[in-house]
């Protein structure tokens, strides 16, 4: 533990004589730092143990355990390793004592008597080298404690961070940004930015945005970007660039994981174009994919065509075996209509018992009345028996683009179509045939 700045720096003196202490006492005041006197060099030790020194003046002659032996002990302890010592004694000062002094650990040699002067000024030094060395370990432990807590925050925070220079490499990757790529931060250290961002076509550093926005140290922001991971599947994020420092020469880049996010947007765009009872498209689903069979006719001229379902005898279910019987029988027939088509035609429940098939890549009409006939069957074969019975559906077909071009045009041709086969006599298709 380092005492406070402003904390005093607490003298030790240690002497086997009381007057020789007594006279410390005295000649010490004028530093005006507390000091405390012992009389051995075992309750100099215990001291040491439990209070913070700034500076030991430490007789040499003492009985039971001299001063040499307790600058050894305190030496060898972590709390006393640098505490400041000189040496206070009557011993000649020949080469042996000296080297023996120093050895120990002193600092400092003084001769008793005592040059009350020159202690002073010796005191003074080392107490102020030893507040500077307080000073320094105060501002290490510090920068140590404010380092430890920025590798905290890089370490623990959710968003991905690389520090990019300005030749595009990697310099730093935090634990987000490798768990996010799966991979580890030696294999992102030193390797090109634009491996791991998909930026479409391949480009060199100086022409990509990052790049751009750096020199003209101006932020950059992507809210709906790709990373790519190890085995080169997307991460779907939000991108945020800020230039460094000048004389940094990089940039920091910040990634936000919007997986969940884009999930979730994802399933909210599904609810909102699926029919809660059965899980088919609802009428926003089935406009919006009418519409891209359009466009896909109007790009390479391929034949489609709209079939408009409406079921025979669903009313009398609704009105005789209620509500609940009458759900479980549109989700029964929307299984049955399922099962007669292909994977990729397109199935919709637009009204109560209203639905609709788009049928791409057809052939000729041929093929969407084959469909058609298929469906008439399947639902009128599996209502023969039981409170089924009647149940059956009328289908009125629409081609595109013979019937018409446009969304509006298609379903007005497929639900006149459908009520000509209810007025045929229901259970049947039939085709638009335009009023001439």
């Amino acid at each position: 533990m380092v005492p406070d700045r402003d904390e005093p720096l607490e003298i030790l003196v240690v002497d086997d004589r009381q007057d020789n202490l007594d006279d410390m006492q005295e000649l010490l005041e004028a530093i005006e730092q507390p000091v405390h006197c012992v009389d051995s060099g075992a309750k100099a030790l215990e001291y040491l143990a439990q209070a913070q020194v700034a500076l030991v003046l430490l007789d040499v002659q003492m009985p039971r355990m001299d001063g040499f032996e307790v600058a050894r002990r305190m030496r060898a302890e972590a709390h006393t390793r640098l505490t400041p010592i000189i040496f206070i004694s009557g011993l000649a000062q020949t080469d042996e004592v000296l080297g023996q002094g120093y050895g120990a650990g002193a600092m400092d040699f003084i001769a008793k008597p005592v040059q009350p002067a020159m202690l002073l000024h010796k005191v003074r030094a080392l107490l102020e080298h030893e507040r500077h060395r307080r000073d320094l370990l105060r501002a290490t432990r510090q920068l140590e404690r404010e380092r430890a807590f920025n590798a905290s925050i890089l370490d623990n925070t959710a968003e991905g961070i690389l520090v990019v220079g300005d030749d595009g490499n990697i310099r730093f990757a935090n634990p987000a940004i490798t768990r996010m790529l799966g991979c580890q931060a030696g294999e992102l250290t030193g390797s090109a930015l634009l491996e791991w961002v998909d930026v479409g076509a391949a480009q060199p550093w100086q022409a990509s945005s990052f790049y751009q926005h750096w020199q003209r140290r101006e932020h950059l922001r992507l809210h709906d970007a790709n990373l790519r991971t190890r085995d080169g599947r997307p991460v779907p994020v939000a991108l945020s660039c800020s230039p460094l420092p000048d004389d940094e020469h990089g940039m920091v880049l910040l990634a936000l994981d919007m997986s969940l996010v884009r999930d979730l947007h994802q399933q909210l765009e599904s609810l909102a174009i699926t029919d809660a009872l059965t899980g088919l498209l609802n009428r926003r689903g089935f406009l919006q994919e009418l519409q891209a069979s359009i466009s896909r006719h109007q790009r390479t001229g391929q034949q489609a065509a709209l079939l408009y379902l409406d079921l025979d005898g669903f009313k009398r279910i609704n009105d005789t075996l209620g509500h609940e019987r009458g759900d479980q029988v549109l989700r029964q027939v929307s299984s049955q209509l399922k099962g007669c088509l292909r994977p990729y035609d397109r199935l919709a429940r637009i009204g109560g018992d209203e639905f609709t098939v788009i049928l791409d890549s057809l052939g000729s009409p041929a093929e969407a009345a084959s469909v058609a006939q298929k469906l008439v069957q399947q639902i009128s074969g599996q209502a023969e028996e039981g409170d089924l019975s009647g149940l059956g559906v009328s289908i009125g077909i629409a081609c595109l683009p013979t019937d018409g071009s446009t969304v509006e045009g298609l379903l007005r041709a497929a639900d006149t179509a459908m009520y000509e086969a209810k007025r045929g006599g229901r259970r049947q298709y039939r085709f638009y045939q335009a009023a001439s």
